[in-house]
């Protein structure tokens, strides 16, 4: 802790984010790619400052932001859907990489999920789960999240071991199957995929 205060005391002149950057230099914050772990690394900083560790610069003005693109008209309702997989004419997951199926996966999340469509950061995978009569359902899943009384507990992991073993837990923060949609198994159909499409967007699978 003395040596982050030193750091911080030492570029007061710098912006919360170039800050965060030096830190992760100076840490050793990277990811398996060597990318720097900005994000995290500024959650830890703010968490450090509110216990009054350390003084932040002033936060830099914020970017208006108009949320995820979403569709105007909603996504069109399958019908006449069978209740397995085996029976499901054209069952894909479609990993959501484009504008496009961003804005299709948001707009299922935004009108028919509970708690609605938000921005994640961190590692994360999106998915679409698409048939011939049109889309079932969306999934997401992201990072975990650094500190988690409950799981960390029930992990029974202590700090060296939860810094070492976090990237191989990730979170299902959406999961929708649409209310029409009586189909058996497709949630394990869609996690399937996740380990293979980690590994090949961050270098590591859960």
């Amino acid at each position: 802790m003395p040596a982050l205060s030193a750091t911080v005391a030492a570029h007061r002149d710098r912006s919360q984010s170039a800050l965060g950057r030096l830190v992760c230099e100076q840490c050793g914050f990277f990811d398996a790619r060597g990318h720097e772990q900005q994000a995290s690394c500024m959650i830890a900083l703010w968490v450090v400052a509110a216990d009054g560790h350390i003084t932040l610069p002033s936060a830099e003005p914020a970017l208006p932001f108009t949320g995820p693109r979403v569709l105007e008209a909603p996504v069109a309702t399958p019908v006449d859907m069978p209740d397995g997989m085996r029976v499901t004419e054209g069952l894909e997951i479609v990993l959501v990489t484009g504008e496009t199926d961003r804005a299709i996966w948001s707009t299922l999340l935004d009108r028919e999920h509970s708690r609605g469509v938000i921005t994640f950061a961190g590692a994360q995978r999106r998915y679409l789960i698409k048939s011939a009569a049109s889309y079932l359902g969306a999934a997401r899943f992201s990072a975990a999240a650094l500190f988690l009384k409950a799981r960390d507990m029930w992990m029974a992991w202590d700090h060296d071991q939860r810094g070492s073993n976090l990237k191989r837990v990730v979170n299902l923060s959406r999961f929708l199957i649409r209310p029409s949609v009586r189909c058996q198994n497709l949630a394990s159909f869609v996690f399937r995929r996740l380990p293979s499409d980690f590994r090949a967007r961050y270098k590591y699978a859960p």
